[in-house]
């Protein structure tokens, strides 16, 4: 076996990334992921015990990877905070479209897991993004903020905003009704809104 072949492991984690992606937790069958690796049924068990301890892994990986790409942005990041948060979602949006089976697979397991393990899973989701935090923040300029406000605190309610965004947007490109640049533009523009105030200045 050659340094560059994966691992019986690593097709079993390919083979579940397409099949959950594809037909979600409960109907995902281990049947189809064994013959998508091939390998026996039996080798899919013995490495991940069950179809729910696989989703377990295989979540922890691909959202160790998409944060890695996430924050894999070339050049310097901007110190300004509304034009960082633009990056960043930019930067997402486009990994959704690099990556569809990743983001696929991340929604059906935070949306389909059993219980018991939906719950471990956003608890393991909050924890990443414990760890991402000061990824975020490092370099940023807080001198605009207004008298009182902190970083922290600016970027918890631009984090639950965007996010709203970001699924409009890439939902807006994967139905290839705006281009990269395009959602960028618009993306922008909302950022721009939420910076500068949706009031009249006095």
């Amino acid at each position: 076996m050659s340094d560059t072949e994966p691992t019986a492991k690593e097709r079993i984690l390919e083979a579940a990334l397409e099949e959950f992606a594809a037909r979600g937790y409960e109907a995902a069958s281990t049947n189809a992921i064994a013959a998508k690796a091939h390998v026996a049924k039996g080798l899919v068990f013995h490495h991940f015990g069950s179809k729910e301890q696989l989703l377990e892994v295989l979540f922890e990986r691909e959202v160790n990877r998409l944060i890695e790409l996430v924050f894999a942005i070339e050049g310097p990041a901007s110190a300004d905070l509304f034009e960082r948060l633009h990056q960043l979602s930019m930067r997402k949006i486009e990994l959704a479209r690099q990556h569809p089976l990743t983001t696929d697979f991340i929604l059906v397991a935070i949306t389909e897991a059993p219980p018991a393990l939906k719950a471990k899973l956003a608890q393991r989701q909050a924890e990443f993004m414990k760890t991402a935090w000061p990824r975020v923040v490092e370099g940023l300029d807080p001198s605009k903020l207004a008298t009182g406000l902190t970083l922290m605190d600016a970027i918890e309610t631009l984090t639950l905003l965007s996010e709203g965004l970001e699924k409009q947007l890439s939902a807006l490109m994967k139905a290839r009704q705006l281009s990269m640049v395009e959602i960028a533009a618009l993306g922008w523009k909302h950022f721009e809104r939420l910076r500068d105030g949706l009031y009249r200045r006095a």
